[in-house]
């Protein structure tokens, strides 16, 4: 099968129109087309169709309603990055602090480059591999060029960690000893597991956030850990959907005035454009208000 031949504004314009999108001011919608591409747009019609494997639409729309889910879905992105940036460098120093006292007490002061402090060998090298490859990203860094210069390119952990991906962070601590990750967890009050898996499911929406990936009408692996009582009182809720991520990211934060504040921007949010917001296509169950 050939691939697509490109199309111009114009024809963009009117591919939307033959599949029922209702084109209120033409130059406006050029303007739009000529910022959003076309292709990221679609991404927020696909519910509207009557099937997968048709991009007919059930009904009519407008196409100022699609810009403003997608809009809807740009300030929702911004709003969760802020949050997971304050969870990021929470985790990052709150790991690094645990773990570096725990084996790098004694000369020369570099365990954590050692994989026998690593139940799982395999996960710590390529965790290594990863942040040598993120570290050249860095060569202009002052981190970098110092301790290349100093300690023959080595790093503290607190080092390493302002330079790796969350996802590298997530990686490196699902590799340690359990007595190490419990050690980790436990300060913060949670599970060794529950924590393996909310630092995934936060490295994983960060990510999407990141890369400017859709939010809504996604399904999202892996499943958010939930309690079972939690996913029992609430048979609403998927623990692969965003409400369950957005549910992660709220427990891990560090500070009770950060999760209510965090509460009320979404709850805002949603309300501000609830005339085109379907609940179900972020995994809000209707009592979200009570159960976030």
């Amino acid at each position: 099968m050939e691939l697509k031949c490109p199309l111009t504004i114009e024809e963009q314009l009117e591919k939307l129109q033959s599949h029922g999108i209702i084109i209120e001011n033409i130059d406006e919608a050029k303007c739009f087309l000529q910022t959003v591409s076309y292709y990221r747009l679609t991404g927020y019609i696909l519910h509207f169709r009557k099937n997968p494997s048709n991009s007919d639409l059930i009904a009519e729309h407008l196409f100022s309603e699609i810009i403003k889910i997608y809009d809807f879905d740009l300030k929702l992105r911004s709003l969760i990055r802020q949050y997971i940036e304050i969870n990021e460098v929470y985790y990052k120093t709150h790991i690094s602090n645990v773990f570096a006292l725990e084996k790098c007490t004694e000369p020369p002061y570099n365990q954590h480059y050692n994989p026998d402090n690593y139940f799982n060998k395999d996960g710590f090298n390529k965790t290594i591999e990863c942040f040598e490859k993120e570290e050249q990203y860095y060569t202009d860094s002052l981190i970098v060029k110092h301790h290349k210069q100093n300690y023959e390119g080595k790093m503290p952990l607190w080092a390493m960690f302002e330079l790796m991906s969350f996802s590298n962070v997530s990686m490196l601590y699902k590799a340690m000893y359990k007595t190490s990750q419990e050690n980790i967890a436990s300060l913060i009050g949670v599970g060794s597991k529950t924590l393996i898996n909310h630092l995934h499911c936060m490295s994983v929406l960060r990510n999407k956030c990141e890369h400017t990936a859709r939010l809504i009408n996604t399904r999202y692996n892996p499943p958010a850990r939930l309690s079972a009582k939690f996913l029992r009182d609430n048979p609403s809720v998927n623990n692969d959907s965003l409400f369950a991520y957005i549910k992660v990211l709220i427990y891990r934060l560090p500070a009770d005035s950060l999760r209510e504040e965090f509460k009320n921007q979404i709850i805002k949010l949603i309300e501000e454009y609830k005339d085109v917001v379907d609940l179900s296509l972020i995994g809000f169950p209707v009592n979200y208000k009570s159960v976030m």
